[in-house]
């Protein structure tokens, strides 16, 4: 039986541990995110191919620093 807290995160999982980013999932099926200080319509900050992988993206753009 598979563990429910090893489960894949959600996009919405995603964007409740990142308050400070905004996070869609874009016409292609990539996850997408950006800071909320950003200015909107700049393109995204970080990319996914699903939200397990964009909340890596988020955490390494963070641990970089990255703006």
């Amino acid at each position: 039986m598979k563990d429910p807290a090893a489960a894949e995160p959600t996009l919405a999982d995603v964007q409740r541990e990142f308050p400070s980013w905004l996070c869609w999932r874009g016409i292609s099926g990539l996850s997408h995110a950006r800071r909320r200080d950003s200015v909107p319509g700049t393109a995204a900050q970080a990319t996914g191919e699903d939200p397990g992988d964009l909340r890596d993206q988020i955490i390494r753009a963070e641990a970089l620093g990255d703006r």
